[in-house]
């Protein structure tokens, strides 16, 4: 018997039941405009009479460098062409989702585009769905497989031993600290925490408060990219068994990790930290960059960030911290991939089109430009993705990082997971009661999901 299709109806009620979670701020955002690495010109062909319009959705606005960067790649793949043209166009994603409903509407109505630059931890999700066109023969004849690629990027593309989409673009999780403010506190400013009992050492010396005011934070764990994701793995805990996918959020290590970040909140009392924080801003007056905010786990785009708004600010940046006993070094990455929509009506020419973006010098040209990191070894062996120190962690990082699991309920479970954290900073669940309710009710839902 057939799955049930994809409509809009369906998707939303199984991916929003927990929409109260914190999204946009995991995926890899597009940073400011970046001096490009060389990438040979293309040569230009013949132009044909006979065109096939590619239609290719993204969700990356077209302002900024990654906008650029995309329409740079198109024109040049355009250039190259006679029978094929691209024709990029910007979908925004929907509200507080990482999803679009235009792509969902159209792939219901049997109408929809080519190709779409998607969110890539959500593939198994659309999968599952029948809403991709399974890309496994196409990428084994064209001789691109598993061992080209970071494993967390491969892994997030790949559902059931099927290819759903061509990997492109990431971005990892890495810990940042002030060493002004390490200076100013008698702290080795050379010497980040390596362990979780030293980052909570210095983040004791590095938080002020007068009078019954704060005045600066040492380090609070569920700020910028503190998820319990992040450290569930630096906990070297398992969110599934890849066996039998299950999911195990409230598996030991991941309850531990969750117990800790409830323990700043108790510490340093979430309602001063709250209110503290409604004085953060962007750009300039982000609190790491104003001195407001000591140490942070944050993602790729902070190297960038610092250079353009705060360009003597002194910084380093290290492996993210984790448990002398059993913890583990850990990052974990995201991304988007290159998918076509089940029904896109030009396969052979769409995939032209997927060959070029998987050169190595398309995505040099396009991370470097939008300032992210390639999801390909060979690529991320480019100079300017090694030309400083920070950088060079980005790319170390890339070796080992996690990456959010390959499930048909992936968006219920990052949202679920922020949720279950909300709850626990604000002292209205344990951790062991939030996530052992998140994980009854995640089960259930792939439960349902694999059944069809």
């Amino acid at each position: 018997m057939s799955k049930q299709r994809l409509t809009r109806r369906s998707f939303l009620q199984s991916s929003a039941i927990f929409s109260t979670g914190v999204l946009l701020a995991a995926c890899t955002p597009a940073p400011s405009a970046v001096p490009q690495a060389g990438v040979p010109e293309q040569e230009a062909a013949q132009p044909s009479t006979d065109v096939t319009t590619i239609d290719y959705w993204s969700p990356i606005s077209p302002s900024g460098g990654a906008g650029e960067a995309k329409q740079q790649l198109v024109d040049e793949f355009n250039a190259s062409q006679g029978a094929i043209q691209v024709q990029l166009t910007y979908v925004p994603m929907s509200g507080q989702t990482q999803l679009s409903e235009k792509l969902m509407t159209s792939i219901a109505a049997g109408a929809p585009p080519d190709c779409a630059y998607f969110d890539r931890f959500l593939t198994a999700t659309w999968a599952e769905e029948e809403s991709f066109t399974d890309l496994t023969d196409l990428a084994e004849a064209s001789g691109i497989t598993e061992d080209s690629y970071y494993p967390f990027a491969w892994k997030e593309a790949v559902y059931k031993d099927k290819l759903w989409g061509i990997p492109f673009q990431t971005g990892v999780r890495a810990f940042y600290w002030r060493k002004d403010l390490f200076e100013e506190a008698g702290l080795d400013p050379e010497t980040p925490p390596v362990y979780i009992d030293e980052l909570d050492a210095m983040a004791e010396k590095l938080f002020k408060i007068e009078g019954p005011r704060m005045v600066q934070m040492g380090f609070v764990p569920w700020l910028f990219q503190g998820f319990i994701y992040t450290y569930g793995w630096a906990w070297d805990g398992h969110f599934y068994n890849p066996e039998t996918l299950e999911v195990t959020v409230n598996e030991p290590r991941i309850v531990a990790a969750t117990e800790w970040i409830a323990s700043y909140a108790e510490k340093y009392d979430v309602t001063s930290v709250e209110s503290f924080s409604q004085a953060f801003g962007q750009e300039a007056q982000d609190p790491f960059i104003a001195g407001l905010l000591a140490m942070k786990v944050d993602g790729t785009w902070v190297a960038n960030d610092m250079e353009r708004f705060g360009p003597d600010v002194p910084y380093g940046a290290s492996v993210i911290p984790y448990p002398r006993d059993g913890g583990r070094e850990s990052s974990w990455a995201g991304g988007f991939a290159l998918v076509m929509p089940r029904g896109a009506a030009h396969v052979e020419e769409t995939w032209e089109w997927f060959l070029f973006m998987n050169r190595p010098e398309s995505e040099v040209l396009y991370c470097t430009m939008a300032g992210q990191l390639p999801v390909r070894p060979t690529a991320a062996e480019d100079p300017w993705f090694n030309r400083d120190e920070v950088r060079s962690l980005y790319v170390d990082l890339l070796a080992f990082s996690d990456s959010r699991p390959p499930l048909p309920i992936g968006q219920l479970l990052w949202n679920g997971l922020n949720d279950a954290r909300d709850a626990v900073i604000h002292n209205k669940a344990t951790p062991q009661e939030a996530l052992d309710k998140l994980n009854d009710e995640a089960n259930a839902a792939m439960q349902k999901a694999l059944a069809g």
